[in-house]
């Protein structure tokens, strides 16, 4: 298997402002090594939101591969990027612009992480393999607004809980967490070659917050997995289509 992990983050929100100079906060979420990392790079919010978005999609990715899900403590989960602390922007196919790449390691677990930044946001994805093998992985993001114009996920919550199934509709807490699993089901569909009503993105069983969705067909498992974010404006996934 695959793990996959992302997350999204809003760079218009008010609260991503100013964050490298909040003593408090930067002591909080990030380790003394990463701090000294935040300080070189001139305290800039490229560097603090892309450290904070690994970190979140690398604890997605690394948390399914655990027998149980560890307590998000975001220090713990220590970013270290490829070729040092000066960031190389490539730009992709996608209009994306990457703009890190690394890892995330935690507890001998590592994840590798890509950063990329797009119209206002900043979007990671994270995969760990259970698999020594070293095959290319190859993972399928996006990131939507969520008032994309005639896109199936700009409806309100109530109008967008009746395209989900009962069991779907469980994990959903907000306008936004409909929006993206309707969003993720439907470029699962394409990828896959099946018609979308074959398909539920549910969540597994636990506590609230800790439950990672997962992928099923005619109600059965499958070897896909899926991360789903968002984020103000945003909504996010990855999917990596398994055997």
């Amino acid at each position: 298997m695959v793990f996959v992990g992302n997350d999204v983050v809003d760079l218009t929100n008010p609260r991503t402002e100013g964050r490298a100079t909040d003593d408090r906060f930067v002591g909080r979420v990030f380790d003394p090594e990463e701090q000294e990392s935040i300080r070189a790079a001139g305290g800039s919010d490229m560097e603090i939101w892309s450290r904070w978005a690994a970190k979140e999609a690398g604890f997605k990715a690394i948390s399914k591969a655990l027998e149980s899900t560890p307590p998000f403590v975001h220090r713990a989960f220590k970013v270290a990027w490829s070729g040092g602390d000066s960031p190389e922007a490539t730009a992709q196919e996608s209009g994306e612009l990457v703009v890190r790449e690394g890892a995330v390691e935690y507890l001998g677990r590592r994840a590798r992480v890509t950063v990329a930044w797009r119209d206002g946001a900043v979007h990671a994805v994270a995969y760990l393999s259970d698999d020594s093998a070293t095959e290319t992985v190859r993972i399928q993001p996006r990131v939507v607004m969520i008032e994309s114009p005639g896109s199936r996920w700009a409806g309100s919550l109530a109008d967008l809980r009746q395209s989900l199934s009962e069991r779907e509709a469980d994990a959903v807490h907000s306008r936004e967490s409909a929006a993206v699993r309707i969003g993720a089901r439907e470029e699962i569909a394409g990828l896959l070659g099946v018609t979308e009503s074959r398909l539920e993105i549910v969540c597994a069983p636990g506590p609230w917050g800790r439950r990672p969705p997962c992928v099923l067909l005619d109600g059965q498992a499958t070897r896909t997995d899926i991360s789903l974010s968002h984020d103000g404006r945003w909504i996010a996934w990855a999917i990596r289509v398994g055997a």
